[in-house]
């Protein structure tokens, strides 16, 4: 009994048992010899990707990437979305610096972060994974998703307001992703595969919508008026075009559009007149859901 309680205690007061992506975090180490600032700009640079997929820039410019060796990626990445502290480089990193650093990331959510000390890389990794977390457990990513008459995917698009760049994701949908079960299936176990299908360690995904797809797109265009603005892509891709026009735009929003070839994620906005609250009406009375009018509230709140 007495070891059974102590391996107990074990469990709770080790880290990692707590902590999300520590695995894909660790991915993003850069070799042995590499600087602490090299460690730090790597480890806060991955960890902002995993929560926020296709984060497009908020200004341009590579920020201080001398000295950032294998880093210098993830140096410019994290300048050009406002998360380097005021006077930081790679060689003038300090633990204040990177106390800031998951600081300012943090407060992106509303959420403080965990304290920080810097040090060693595990160290740093850990402060990392615990930040992210914090960030993780704050989100309110709100899914809704389209599937035709095999019960197929086809469109699968995130409501992503809980964020400093509020917008819509649309992810392309793995192949052959469908709902489980049948039309009998409760709707929430209907929806599971999916929802872990597009899932992430960190964006992961238990709320959701879903209708047929000419409803569920009705939910985001006005059809023949509406535009969509590509914001970002994951990965970045040269060819995709700033605008789909109005006769393309349920091409982007379902991955069907060739400029979309190889493209995982996009971050996009709806541009011109929103669907009336009649269309809306209607659309509301053929979703599947497991949000409520407090949940849809929460999720569609900005931070």
């Amino acid at each position: 009994m007495r070891s059974l309680a102590l391996a107990c205690l074990l469990v709770l007061a080790s880290p990692a048992w707590a902590q999300v992506c520590v695995d894909e975090l660790r991915g993003a180490l850069p070799g042995g010899d590499a600087t602490p600032g090299q460690v730090a700009a790597s480890l806060l640079a991955r960890a902002v990707q995993l929560v926020e997929p296709a984060l497009p820039p908020s200004r341009g410019g590579s920020g201080p990437i001398e000295d950032a060796g294998a880093a210098a990626e993830a140096v410019a990445y994290l300048h050009q979305r406002h998360l380097l502290p005021r006077g930081w480089t790679p060689d003038g990193h300090t633990p204040e610096a990177w106390a800031a650093m998951l600081a300012r990331f943090a407060a992106g959510y509303r959420v403080a972060a965990p304290a920080a000390t810097g040090g060693d890389r595990e160290t740093m990794l850990d402060e990392t994974a615990r930040a992210l977390e914090a960030v993780a457990d704050a989100v309110r990513p709100l899914p809704v998703f389209a599937v035709d008459a095999q019960r197929r995917v086809t469109f699968f698009a995130v409501i992503w307001n809980w964020t400093p760049f509020p917008r819509l994701l649309l992810f392309r949908p793995p192949a052959g992703l469908t709902l489980a079960g049948d039309d009998r299936t409760a709707s929430g176990e209907a929806a599971a595969p999916v929802l872990a299908a597009l899932s992430g360690c960190a964006l992961a995904f238990d709320r959701f919508v879903y209708a047929d797809e000419s409803a569920a797109l009705r939910l985001f265009v006005a059809q023949g008026a509406s535009t969509l603005r590509v914001l970002g892509s994951e990965p970045a891709s040269v060819g995709v075009p700033e605008t789909f026009p109005s006769e393309e735009v349920v091409a982007a929003l379902t991955f069907r559009a060739p400029e979309l070839d190889g493209v995982r994620v996009l971050s996009a906005s709806i541009e011109g007149p929103s669907p009336g609250l009649g269309a809306v009406l209607g659309v509301l009375l053929q979703v599947r859901t497991n949000v409520g009018l407090e949940g849809a509230l929460r999720s569609l709140a900005l931070p």
